[in-house]
């Protein structure tokens, strides 16, 4: 006998998790805010469900009118599996309330309304504690505001209904009882609307603060790899893709190609020109590369005028095609309104990692092949010789 049992066991129950999770993906949604959504309106179901049934034990043993619970049922359940269909079914995504929560609660709330109509005098008090409820499970999802705005309505509609219950026949709803009962309501619906605003406060603060947080990492994060002027890689991310671009050789032999790139008289640029403009061919080169090079390929601003381009999966021919695109690209993009003529060149280093060797080793390599392309008269590539030749 061999093999781990609990790997066993996890192969052997493979199908059916995977039948679960299908499932489960097909009734609540296929994505954790639809899931979450869904799940959220399923509740609200299970506790009408709950409501219906407590409402039938009630008529049953007197305390709330026979007709009540069946329309209770045939009004609530219908109404939940609609509020799952939106929800589910994505159209409400869009919506400032995705899980359609105030509908909800306007439901509850003329619910609730009814069923006090149909308690008996002596329990109907029992209704009430359902307002609170109401109240409460609108805090994780509402506004301060709508919040607030729930608990008022909440307040007046069952005030509104106790009032024209009284007057409609004050036999069965005595003037005085539901007078008691509104005191009741309006003395303890403030707290409960009061702790729903401050917790609604409280948990859009949060979330506020989540995204300024998210937004400043994303912020720090970009600072930390990119170039403030060009907008390009820096030197720091540039050396860890050439960490990478290494190891990946070393495991896979996926060979890849560096061209160490400097702009031509660049000091001229900036003694003719001044270094604003200096600046703008910088931010030039940087455009036309963005432009020109693959998704696939990396360039950073390697230092001053100095720029590295790591091209996954090339040849040096790949390299060179690539840079004579970039070369053209300069040739027609002008750099500034105050030097109309001017055009930025350069010249360039190739060289491919096809070898067992560290990043020094190709970096001296491409620095070596453009020292010659400079020597050659630059705005040309050279190609560095293979490893060990």
């Amino acid at each position: 006998m061999s093999g781990n049992p609990a790997t066993s066991f996890a192969e052997e129950h493979d199908p059916i998790i995977e039948a679960i999770s299908r499932l489960a993906a097909f009734v609540f949604g296929p994505d954790r805010a639809t899931r979450l959504r869904t799940a959220a309106i399923l509740l609200c179901a299970v506790m009408y469900l709950i409501c219906c049934l407590a409402a039938r034990m009630a008529a049953d043993i007197g305390v709330m009118r026979s007709f009540a619970p069946a329309w209770l049922a045939w009004t609530s359940l219908p109404a939940y599996v609609v509020f799952f269909l939106l929800v589910r079914s994505g159209r409400t995504r869009r919506l400032k309330d995705p899980t359609l929560m105030i509908p909800q609660n306007v439901f509850a709330l003329l619910a609730i309304a009814f069923a006090y109509t149909a308690v008996g005098p002596h329990d109907r008090g029992l209704v009430l504690v359902l307002l609170a409820l109401v109240t409460v499970f609108g805090m994780y999802t509402h506004t301060p505001k709508q919040s607030a705005a729930i608990g008022i309505v909440a307040t007046l509609v069952l005030a509104a209904t106790m009032g024209i219950l009284s007057w409609l026949d004050p036999v069965y709803y005595p003037p005085a009882h539901e007078l008691i009962r509104f005191e009741l309501l309006a003395g303890s619906m403030p707290v409960v609307v009061l702790s729903a605003y401050r917790l609604s406060t409280w948990r859009e603060r949060v979330a506020t603060q989540r995204r300024d947080l998210r937004a400043a990492l994303e912020q720090v994060q970009k600072l930390a790899v990119r170039d403030v002027l060009t907008g390009l890689y820096n030197r720091r991310f540039m050396q860890e893709k050439l960490d990478q671009s290494v190891k990946r050789f070393d495991r896979y032999g996926e060979r890849f190609a560096v061209v160490l790139i400097d702009l031509d008289h660049f000091k001229q640029v900036n003694d003719q020109h001044g270094h604003k403009v200096g600046d703008e061919a910088l931010q030039a080169f940087a455009s036309a590369a963005m432009l020109v090079l693959r998704e696939t390929d990396t360039v950073a601003r390697w230092g001053g005028e100095e720029f590295l381009v790591v091209l996954p999966n090339a040849t040096a021919g790949k390299a060179a095609i690539a840079m004579r695109r970039l070369r053209e690209a300069l040739s027609h993009a002008p750099v500034s309104a105050s030097a109309p003529g001017l055009r930025v060149r350069f010249s360039s280093g190739i060289a491919v990692h096809e070898a067992p060797g560290n990043v020094a080793q190709i970096l001296e390599r491409a620095d070596k092949a453009l020292y010659q392309a400079k020597r050659s008269g630059r705005d040309r590539d050279a190609l560095a010789a293979r490893t060990g030749t």
